[in-house]
């Protein structure tokens, strides 16, 4: 397997484990200075820490006790970085329905993740989430 093949099933069992909510594989798979960057202004924007973002997972866990099921839809890979296509489905805890597109440039070093750089409609994830976020 090529080191990129490497790297896409790197990005592949991120978002399986995401996906189940399995921290342990996650934690796995993560480089412990990883930097996730989720560059937008809304509540859950902003460069945070492996700390920060569990922090985040955490509350998000609560707004969609089922988790949300992320398909992987593409997966591109050059040198270090795959760039993920990927649909996530909810259900929130107070029943409505949590769809959102992603697309996430992963990097990826000696088989962990080191830097993360999540895109989504931001818009959504206010109207879903910003009265957990700001607590």
């Amino acid at each position: 397997m090529s080191d990129l093949e490497r790297n896409k099933q790197v990005a592949r069992d991120f978002f399986a484990a995401l996906s189940s909510g399995n921290v342990e594989a996650l934690m796995q798979l993560f480089d412990p200075g990883i930097t996730v960057n989720i560059p937008n202004t809304g509540c859950l924007g902003g460069s945070m820490s492996l700390r920060e973002f569990g922090k985040i997972g955490a509350l998000l866990g609560e707004a969609c006790p089922g988790g949300v099921a992320l398909e992987v839809i593409e997966l591109t890979a050059e040198e270090d970085r795959v760039a993920c296509r990927v649909n996530g489905t909810a259900k929130t805890a107070a029943g409505g329905d949590y769809n959102n597109q992603y697309h996430m440039l992963v990097k990826i070093r000696d088989g962990k993740i080191y830097e993360t750089h999540e895109y989504m409609d931001s818009l959504l994830v206010e109207k879903s989430f910003a009265h957990l976020l700001k607590k």
